[in-house]
This record gives C-alpha cells, structure tokens and sequence, in this order.
C-alpha cells in the first residue's frame, strides 16, 4: 500500500496552488529556510567529532533540501498555522520515488549527539534534520530529503477547509477538475477537525 502524504497550503499565493496541480511537485528547500531556528543544531563532546568530520556534516546539511508534509489532513493547528486559518487547502499526496531520495519521519524531543560514528557525513546529516524539538510534534511530519529543488507527487486527493469562501471552493474544484480528472474533492466539517489534545502521541 502507497503511504498518502499531506501538503496544507493556504489560498494567498495561487501561484503555488497552480504549480502544484499542473506540474504535479512539491518545492524542497533548504533546511535554513524552515521556520525552525533550531534546524540543524547538534552536540558533540569535546574532541568526540574532527573539524574535518564537522564540516562534511555542515557541506551534507547545505546539499539536501527538505520537502515537509504531515501524516494527518485533520489537524486544527496545522489548518490553522498553514492552510489560510481554514480557508486553503491540503493536498494527499503521493510521493514518488526518484533515486537519491529519502522519505525519513520525524523524531521528536530528540537532542542530536554526534560522536565518533561509522557513519558517513551524509547520514548523519540526515539524522539530524530528522530530528525536531517536541513543541512540534502537533506537526506529525514526514520529510522528503531531495538533492533537487522540486519533489514529483501523484496528487490522490483535495481537503478544502471548513472556512473556505465559496467562490475559492468552486475555484478549486474546477483547477483539479480541468489538471487532475478524477481526483476528489471535498470541504472538511468543523466536526472533522481533530483537537490539539488529540495530535499527541500516547506511549
């Protein structure tokens, strides 16, 4: 079974909507772009890491570009934070392999320790942009680790928010229609929506 991958984006560009639907791709961008200043950061112990090795980390860092999607299409803060405050969309996508690329989830409340490893510079370079600070884990993101700037998708479905305008609805009812016959189309419910208590992961 094809894991379906959720993109929300608000209405404010249509530009990226567009994109989207008819080139069929997801930007990737630079971990230094995120809104997460705390992107990237790491510990190392002492002599535990060589400047040498710190740097090939820092270079294997600046050479993957991050495309963030979320497991859930149902989250209020996501809605709320990324998709126009319920008035934009989501978009369930497929991911489509391309060699070189890595589909990694996150690990919450995770500190980063690079000690002396085996591994190469790359994968630990990829672990650490795997790992997020727990005051995200409302996001439940899945990366797309790419060495190119775009990310090809099979779109499989459109959420439109609770609060989108009728007028945008019917706008985006019809771009999928004419880009992407047969995908479905539908408007979320307030009653839909999960709570913020509910996006927290029980042990």
């Amino acid at each position: 079974m094809v894991d379906v991958y959720y993109k929300y984006r608000s209405l404010d560009n249509w530009r990226f909507l567009l994109d989207i639907l008819l080139e069929k791709r997801l930007y990737a961008a630079s971990f230094r772009d995120l809104n997460d200043p705390m992107e990237g950061r790491y510990h190392y112990q002492g002599d535990s890491v060589t400047r040498a090795f710190r740097s090939a980390i820092r270079a294997s860092k600046d050479e993957w570009r991050i495309c963030s999607l979320s497991e859930h299409p149902k989250s209020t803060l996501m809605w709320s934070y990324y998709a126009g405050g319920h008035t934009g969309v989501v978009l369930g996508v497929n991911v489509k392999r391309r060699t070189g690329q890595r589909v990694r989830p996150i690990l919450y409340d995770q500190t980063m320790h690079v000690g002396s490893s085996r591994k190469s510079p790359s994968d630990v370079a990829l672990e650490i942009l795997s790992q997020k600070q727990m005051s995200w884990s409302h996001e439940h993101e899945v990366r797309v680790f790419s060495r190119a700037p775009f990310v090809p998708v099979e779109i499989r479905e459109v959420l439109l928010g609770c609060q989108t305008a009728d007028a945008d609805r019917e706008l985006v009812k019809k771009l999928v229609r004419e880009t992407n016959p047969g995908v479905t189309v539908r408007q979320l419910r307030r009653r839909d929506l999960d709570s913020p208590l509910q996006n927290f992961r029980h042990a």
